[in-house]
């Protein structure tokens, strides 16, 4: 049997599981996800590579130019000014805190039998929508040490506590973080997938809230697993629209700053995003791009070794369709941005 996980991103990573005897007894990841893609930027200017940054990566394309930008500032010797940074913050913390919401709003009720947040995963959508026009009012902002800007702080403080307060709606008593966690509690899957003892957390949402109240809890009493993932994922949505909004208070108008056209240097940008860690490392000489390496989360989480397969190994197979639900809330709750296919079939 097979099953879709996600949206149509970059490249896609199918999961087989192999079942003997009741149970998962091997797991084997294959990913058509590009490897050495960056190499397309060798031989091109800073100017041209940020532009083709989003378009190159779909797959968290927000946090992917700003980790170029910002990369390639530090090799060209530029620091931009602050409210660039706190613009850029925006940009990429709205992408995280999408693709959360996406994630366990749609996908997570879909796979429990439970009716979507349907209205919670649109405003998030749109209020990213409307941010780039807020901060940039209609300007190209991917340009290395940033462009003159005047941001309708306003308009943003308006959209983010908006979404803000449809967020804060999923936390009310009975509402959808409560019915999520019950459902996983009726399941017996509050401690599916669970690291092995002294194996330390996946880059993301639950090494970001390793040591939250809630999920050290639910870690102490269950395993790193299904609950302790899923309430680092509530987390994240209880902490992002307030990252969100102090950013705004750190806007103010600017402009940009130049740079050596002919720089040399290396540099390198690591940012978060919704499934960890993402950094961008470059060398420039006399302007142009001499490489350029991109280190993703994803590429570690689904090695064969991986969280992912670790999670799933020895799991119980006497129920293939609950197996296959089990594993797809593993793989939502680790990376909840990639396109993920599962497969499970006998040994």
């Amino acid at each position: 049997m097979t099953n879709a996980i996600g949206s149509d991103f970059a490249g896609h990573i199918n999961v087989r599981l192999l079942t003997l005897a009741g149970q998962v007894s091997a797991v084997k990841i294959d990913s058509t996800r590009p490897r050495g893609v960056a190499k397309v930027f060798a031989g091109r200017t800073p100017e041209e590579t940020v532009g083709l940054l989003g378009r190159v990566f779909s797959l968290c394309a927000m946090a992917q130019t700003v980790a170029g930008l910002e990369a390639l500032e530090d090799a060209c010797g530029v620091n931009v000014a602050a409210p660039h940074r706190a613009a850029r913050d925006i940009l990429r913390e709205a992408e995280m805190l999408t693709q959360t919401l996406l994630r366990v709003c749609m996908d997570w009720p879909r796979v429990l039998d439970m009716p979507p947040a349907v209205e919670v995963a649109r405003a998030a959508l749109s209020a990213q929508a409307g941010l780039e026009a807020d901060l940039f009012d209609g300007q190209n902002w991917k340009v290395i040490g940033g462009v003159a800007m005047s941001p309708d702080e306003d308009a943003l403080r308006t959209r983010l506590c908006d979404l803000q307060d449809v967020v804060a709606k999923t936390f009310d008593p009975g509402g959808l973080a409560e019915t999520l966690v019950a459902a996983l509690d009726r399941r017996g899957l509050n401690g599916f997938g669970a690291l092995g003892e002294g194996v330390a957390p996946e880059s993301g949402a639950l090494s970001r809230h390793w040591n939250d109240a809630d999920v050290a809890a639910a870690r102490i009493a269950f395993g790193a697993g299904l609950r302790a993932r899923l309430l680092a994922r509530f987390a994240d949505m209880r902490s992002l629209p307030v990252s969100l909004l102090n950013a705004v208070g750190e806007l103010h108008p600017c402009s940009g700053r130049e740079f050596n056209p002919n720089a040399n240097g290396a540099g390198t940008a690591t940012v978060e995003t919704a499934r960890g860690a993402l950094t961008h490392t470059v060398s420039v000489k006399d302007g142009k791009i001499s490489t350029y390496v991109i280190d993703a989360p994803t590429d570690l989480n689904f090695l064969n070794d991986g969280v992912v397969a670790t999670g799933l190994l020895g799991a119980a197979a006497v129920d293939p369709d609950a197996l296959n639900a089990a594993a797809e809330l593993h793989v939502l709750a680790v990376d909840p941005c990639v396109r993920c296919t599962l497969e499970v079939r006998n040994a």
